[in-house]
C-alpha cells in the first residue's frame, strides 16, 4: 500500500491489512476525552468498523506506555498535586490506575502485541532525524514500526503528517 492517506470516516477497513492504532486512538476511544470530543465518537466508530472488519490490529510496548503515563498525567494535572510521583503515590490514584488497567486490558484484547522496530532499525538515522527537533522520539518509532511491519497508522497527530506510510485519520491537516 503506498504512503496515501485516508479520510477514517469514509475508509473501509480491509481484512487483509494490518493496522496499528497511535496513542491518540487509543486514549480518544478508551482513555478520558473531553466531554463533547467529535474525534472521541468518529475513532470509536471506526474502531468498531476495524473491528467488524476481521482484520489485525497491533499494539506495541510504546503505545501501551504512553497511554497509561498520559493518562496519569492529565489525572495528576486535574489533581493540582504538587508532584507527580507523590500524586502517583497517593490513595487518589489508585481509583485512577485501575480504570486505566480496565482500558489496557480491553486494548491487549482487541490488539496483537508486538515488539517495537527499535532493534531493526537504522538507529542512527533516527537520532539524526529526532536532532532536527521537528520530531517525537516515540512517532519515529512507531512509524518505523509502520514501515517495517507494512502496518496502515491510524492516528490523529498532526505531527505525523511528513512520515511515508499509510494513514487513516480524521485530522484535516493529515488529509
Amino acid at each position: 500500500m503506498s504512503a496515501g492517506r485516508y479520510d477514517v470516516v469514509s475508509y473501509s477497513f480491509d481484512s487483509s491489512t494490518s493496522y496499528f492504532l497511535d496513542t491518540n486512538i487509543w486514549l480518544l476511544v478508551f482513555g478520558p476525552s473531553a466531554p463533547g470530543d467529535r474525534r472521541a465518537r468518529v475513532y470509536s466508530d471506526a474502531v468498531k468498523r476495524l473491528r467488524a472488519s476481521g482484520a489485525k490490529t497491533f499494539i506495541d510496548a510504546i503505545v501501551v506506555s504512553e497511554f497509561a503515563n498520559a493518562w496519569a498525567r492529565f489525572a495528576f494535572d486535574r489533581a493540582r498535586a504538587a508532584k507527580f510521583k507523590t500524586f502517583r503515590n497517593s490513595g487518589a490514584f489508585k481509583p485512577v490506575a485501575q480504570d486505566i488497567a480496565v482500558s489496557l486490558r480491553s486494548m491487549l484484547l482487541f490488539a496483537t502485541p508486538i515488539g517495537t522496530a527499535f532493534a531493526n532499525i537504522d538507529l542512527g538515522s533516527l537520532v539524526a532525524n529526532f536532532e532536527g527537533g521537528d520530531s517525537d522520539f516515540n512517532d519515529l518509532l512507531i512509524v518505523e514500526t509502520c514501515r517495517s511491519k507494512s502496518f496502515v497508522l491510524v492516528t490523529d497527530d498532526a505531527d505525523m503528517k511528513d512520515c511515508d506510510v499509510p494513514i487513516v485519520t480524521a485530522n484535516q491537516a493529515l488529509l
